[in-house]
């Protein structure tokens, strides 16, 4: 068995593992065919049978990201907005009109995740379109608030997923991620935003704090034990 052989045995299961049907003949096609005449590995496919992703694997012994161009250029034959990159160790997705690169995810994404994600993006606006909420910011003494959160969604629009805020205490770091996060999910940027603090004390306020300026938007805390993650709300706050 080659090295890619050996990594389609192990996608294979990644795809089971994430309820994907491999041989109902609708869900996933393998050697799927391409009007240029070649063959997407895998592509996925909606249960009304649209194509909404692509798949490539690729042999352990060459880098990811050797199959970046060869996913692109499969992704728009077949005019999907999803590709996955897999060696059957590491799996990489991509959203062409949001993500600028690559980037590694833990697991394949389920077929209802991927139509949920598609279905966002079609009706999917430019934060920058979206008036910030000078009542969560505080108007106009609170500039830096709305300076940095233009320029966030300026950077996010461009495809950046990583980025650094640094503001001193008392600056109103919690309402500058309310405010944003309320833009972001307006525009139908983002379907659930995770909010990390490092005590617990940081995560009652926060709550409250979210529950005062974003009322419309479903929020929960998540103690330490005994409590469920609730895929229902909106925004979900944690301790490290």
């Amino acid at each position: 068995m080659t090295n890619e052989a050996f990594a389609r045995v192990k996608i294979d299961q990644l795809l089971k593992d994430a309820e994907w049907k491999l041989t109902d003949g609708r869900s996933v096609r393998f050697e799927c065919p391409l009007p240029d005449g070649g063959k997407a590995d895998y592509a996925l496919f909606d249960r009304q049978g649209r194509a909404v992703a692509v798949f490539e694997a690729k042999s352990t012994s060459v880098s990811l990201s050797a199959g970046e161009a060869q996913g692109q250029r499969y992704a728009d034959q077949l005019g999907v907005p999803f590709i996955f990159l897999s060696n059957g160790e590491e799996i990489w997705f991509r959203d062409k009109e949001q993500d600028a690169h690559f980037r590694q995810v833990e697991t394949i994404f389920s077929q209802d995740d991927l139509v949920r994600r598609k279905a966002a993006r079609d009706i999917r606006r430019s934060p920058l379109e979206i008036p910030i909420d000078g009542r969560i910011t505080g108007g106009g003494g609170r500039v830096h608030q709305t300076a940095c959160i233009e320029i966030l969604c300026r950077e996010i629009v461009q495809g950046r997923r990583k980025m650094l805020v640094e503001m001193a205490s008392g600056a109103g770091k919690t309402r500058t991620a309310a405010a944003l996060l309320k833009r972001l999910f307006e525009a139908n940027w983002t379907m659930r935003a995770l909010f990390v603090v490092d005590r617990n004390t940081l995560a009652i306020q926060t709550e409250d704090a979210f529950a005062e300026h974003l009322p419309h938007l479903p929020c929960y805390r998540v103690p330490r034990t005994g409590r469920r993650f609730q895929d229902e709300k909106r925004v979900t706050i944690v301790t490290v």
